[in-house]
C-alpha cells in the first residue's frame, strides 16, 4: 500500500513531524488524522487503509499493537516524505542532497554550501539553521528540526517566499528519505538504540538505502562502510581504496571514477585552501563527504569553490577576548573528540580551560554522566581549569579544578574571567546551535 493508492490514512507522532504530513495528504485529497501516542489514550477501532509512523517510534504503543492485529500497512515518515515529494513535484528541476549520520551531519552540509558558494542557488537546511542563498541574496528561515517531515516544510517556505534554488541540501536523522540525487552517509560510529531499544541506529539508516533503489542515476556516497544493492549508485570516500580521497600533505582532493547522477564517471584533483583545525578526523571527513557529494551532484570541478572555511560550533578557532576559542559546542558533540581538541589546542598554548557538558533543556540525547566522570578524570592534569555545564552534573563529578555551571554563556564567561590573553578555552558543550 502506498500514499497514492490510501485513502484513510493515520499519521503518527506530532512531535516529529506528523502534522506536517497530515497536512501535505490533505493538500492530495487524503483523509489524514494525526494521533499523539505519547499523551493520548488509544480508545476506538482503526479504520485506516495505510499508518504512517517515524522509524524510532517504540513499536509497544498500543496503536502500533492494533493497527499489526488488523493487518494495517505501515510506512516510516522518510518513505512518506519520498512518496510525497514526488506526487506533488516538490523538487522538479533542483538537485538534492540528503545528509545523515551519527557525527558530522551539519557539518557536511555547510561544507557542501561553501563548495557551491556564488555560483549557484542553494537552500540549506540543517538542525542549525534554514536559509536560502544566492550570490545576490540571503533568505533565513524559522529554525526547524532534522526530522524527514521538515523537508516538506521547508519546501512549503520556498514555496512562500517565490524561492527558485537550484539546489537543496538537507540534513536528515535517522535514515535517507529517497527524495533525493545524492545521498550522503557521514558514519555509522558511535551508535545507539532507538525504537524502544528495538533497533540500532546504524541499522535504520541503512535500511533507508532502499528509498534510493526506484530512482535512476542517484547516488549514495558513503566512508565506504556499506553495501549497496539494487540500483543504487555509491562513492565512497576516505582513503585511496575509495573514489575521493584528501591529500592533507598537498591540500588536494583526488577522486578516481567518481560517478555521477549524469552517468558519468570522473576523475581528476582539485587543490583547496586549509583552515585553522582542518588536520584531524571530524573535519577530514566532512570535507571528503562533502566534496564527494558535490562532485556527484555533476558540478564541474572547475565550478567549485575552494576557498573554506571552519564551520561555527563545529571545532571552529575563533578569538574571545584575546583568548583562542576553540569552539565545538553544538548538538551533534560528542566527548569521543576531546583527545583530538586537545591535541589541536596545544599548537596555541600549553595554559587550556575546558568547557564540557550539555545544556539539557536544549538537546534530547544528553550526556552521559558515568561517561562525563571518566573524561574529566582523564584530562583533568592537561587543563587548568573545568567548567562543567549542566545542573545534572552538579557536585557528581569530582577535581580540584572542576567547576560547575548552568549554561554555556556563563561558563564561556567565567572560562575568560579566570584565564589570560593567550589561554586557549575549548568549548565541548552538547547544545543546539
Amino acid at each position: 500500500m502506498n500514499i497514492k493508492e490510501a485513502s484513510r490514512i493515520l499519521v503518527l507522532d506530532p512531535i516529529h513531524g506528523a502534522e506536517v504530513i497530515a497536512e501535505e495528504l490533505k493538500e492530495l485529497e487524503k483523509q489524514a488524522e494525526v494521533f499523539d501516542p505519547y499523551h493520548q489514550t488509544f480508545s476506538k477501532v482503526l479504520d485506516y487503509d495505510l499508518v504512517i509512523a517515524p522509524v524510532h517510534l517504540n513499536p509497544n504503543f498500543e496503536v502500533i499493537k492494533h493497527a499489526l492485529e488488523q493487518e494495517i500497512p505501515f510506512m516510516n515518515h522518510h518513505e512518506a516524505v519520498k512518496e510525497i515529494a514526488r506526487l506533488k513535484k516538490l523538487f522538479a528541476d533542483i538537485k538534492v542532497v540528503e545528509v545523515t549520520g551519527t557525527v558530522g551531519k551539519t557539518a557536511v552540509c555547510e561544507l557542501i554550501c561553501q563548495l557551491l558558494k556564488d555560483k549557484f542557488r542553494v537552500l540549506s537546511h540543517t538542525s542549525s539553521v534554514t536559509r536560502f542563498k544566492s550570490a545576490e541574496k540571503e533568505v533565513q528561515f524559522p529554525r526547524l528540526g532534522g526530522t524527514p517531515a521538515n523537508v516538506l516544510k521547508v519546501m512549503s517556505i520556498v514555496r512562500e517566499k517565490n524561492l527558485n534554488p537550484d539546489i537543496a541540501v538537507f540534513e536528515v536523522s535517522l535514515g535517507l528519505t529517497g527524495a533525493g540525487d545524492v545521498g550522503v552517509i557521514t558514519s555509522l560510529e558511535a551508535d545507539y538504540r532507538v525504537a524502544g531499544g528495538t533497533k540500532d541506529a546504524s541499522a535504520v539508516k541503512k535500511a533507508s538505502l532502499k528509498n534510493y533503489e526506484s530512482k535512476n542515476r542517484s547516488i549514495v556516497v558513503h566512508p565506504g562502510l556499506l553495501i549497496t544493492d539494487g540500483d543504487v549508485g555509491a562513492n565512497t570516500f576516505g582513503n585511496k581504496d575509495n573514489n575521493l580521497w584528501i591529500n592533507e600533505r598537498e591540500n588536494k582532493v583526488i577522486f578516481n571514477r567518481l560517478g555521477t547522477i549524469n552517468g558519468d564517471f570522473i576523475s581528476g584533483e582539485i587543490a583547496f585552501k586549509s583552515f585553522d583545525l582542518f588536520y584531524g578526523e571530524y573535519y577530514m571527513n566532512s570535507l571528503e563527504a562533502a566534496f564527494c557529494a558535490v562532485l556527484s551532484l555533476g558540478i564541474p570541478p572547475e565550478e567549485v569553490n575552494t576557498n573554506i572555511s571552519a564551520v561555527k560550533g563545529r571545532m571552529k578557532l575563533e578569538k574571545l577576548k584575546g583568548r583562542f576559542l576553540i569552539d565545538n559546542s553544538n548538538s551533534g558533540t560528542k566527548l569521543k573528540f576531546l583527545d583530538e581538541i586537545t591535541a589541536m589546542a596545544r599548537r596555541y598554548s600549553e595554559k587550556m580551560i575546558l568547557i564540557v557538558g550539555e545544556e539539557s533543556q536544549y538537546v534530547c540525547e544528553g550526556v552521559d554522566l558515568e561517561e562525563l566522570k571518566k573524561v574529566v578524570k582523564n584530562v583533568a592534569s592537561d587543563f587548568v581549569e573545568i567548567i562543567v555545564v549542566g545542573e545534572k552534573f552538579r557536585d557528581k563529578i569530582e577535581g580540584e579544578n572542576v567547576f560547575f555551571s548552568d549554561g554555556l554563556d556563563a561558563a564561556l564567561e567565567k572560562a575568560v574571567n579566570d584565564s589570560e590573553e593567550g589561554f586557549v578555552i575549548v568549548s565541548n558543550v552538547k547544545t543546539w546551535r
